[in-house]
């Protein structure tokens, strides 16, 4: 399926989903019964108190532009977590399918460098890790390439994400296909970058405006619905959670004010959505749902 917001086509390429332990995020029971219940099942599984974690990308065609937008992990790494170990997903195929071949992509962008935002960068040819994306022009936000650079005279700290730099971008650097840019860029006419920093100190969101339409994919900002309404609540793995917190809220309140659409890039089925606000709370309405497509132009192709 792919979707249209003004002169953009929308697609979501899947690598994989696993389990999380909903209690990682919070305990309590009224709030998950007023907000958390009542959404799709892949949010909650209520017998087993977890909630899918989806690990896809986003390709946007615009202005003459396929972009992807974070590459999730890629195949063959070792990253000493289970779910992204010795991964053999068919991720290109999935690609080629929605007729994006690999060497179709015009631009990468990266809304940080976890490992599994950025791991299909490249691939391992003859013993070398070379561009996955042959034609394309790899973004990477001047802030967030310098918080994982590993040749800084004093490295940040970095307890996991080893390797993933030297991996996944810098022979992108190398093969000369990369381009250093704030995280405060027009990428084109419909396309810009704006900072959602905490996460990691680079976190960087893509914002699609088309026709008076108005979307925004946000990377980590938000890893399940219930950070919308609860800001504070959180997965591990942040650089500076009280920030992270602090842009959680701000995103939240543009997105509802916008009724804009924001594509995360973990979220279960049906993985996109809006925001509203009540009662002092924001509110994930995912797609689909009453009044979740508000009155803007959004149509849904078939195929």
């Amino acid at each position: 399926m792919a979707l249209r917001i003004g002169r953009a086509q929308i697609e979501r390429v899947a690598e994989q989903h696993f389990s999380v332990p909903f209690t990682l995020l919070t305990e309590d029971r009224d709030f998950i019964a007023r907000r958390i219940s009542p959404l799709p099942g892949g949010f909650l599984d209520p017998a087993a108190m977890t909630f899918e974690f989806s690990c896809h990308s986003w390709i946007i065609r615009v202005d003459g532009r396929t972009v992807l937008v974070d590459p999730c992990n890629g195949n063959g790494r070792t990253r000493g977590v289970p779910q992204f170990d010795d991964s053999d997903f068919p991720y290109l195929e999935r690609l080629a399918e929605i007729g994006v071949p690999a060497e179709s992509i015009d631009i990468v962008f990266c809304t940080h460098l976890h490992n599994d935002h950025c791991g299909w960068n490249t691939m391992l040819r003859k013993g070398k890790w070379v561009p996955t994306f042959p034609n394309a022009t790899y973004l990477f936000v001047d802030s967030e390439y310098r918080r994982w650079d590993t040749a800084r005279a004093e490295p940040h700290p970095n307890d996991f994400n080893v390797s993933v730099f030297d991996e996944c971008v810098r022979p992108i650097v190398e093969s000369g296909r990369a381009e250093i840019v704030a995280a405060t860029h027009s990428i084109s006419a419909s396309l810009s970058l704006d900072p959602a920093t905490g996460h990691t100190e680079g976190h960087t969101m893509l914002c699609l405006t088309s026709e008076g339409e108005h979307a925004y994919f946000t990377g980590d900002v938000l890893h399940h619905p219930a950070q919308v309404s609860r800001p504070e609540l959180h997965l591990g793995g942040c650089d500076n959670l009280e920030t992270a917190i602090a842009t959680r809220r701000s995103v939240c309140q543009r997105i509802s004010e916008e009724n804009a659409l924001i594509f995360p890039a973990h979220f279960s089925a049906p993985h996109y959505g809006r925001i509203t606000h009540e009662a002092d709370e924001y509110v994930f309405v995912p797609a689909g749902a009453r009044g979740s497509l508000g009155t803007g132009v959004i149509r849904v192709l078939s195929g």
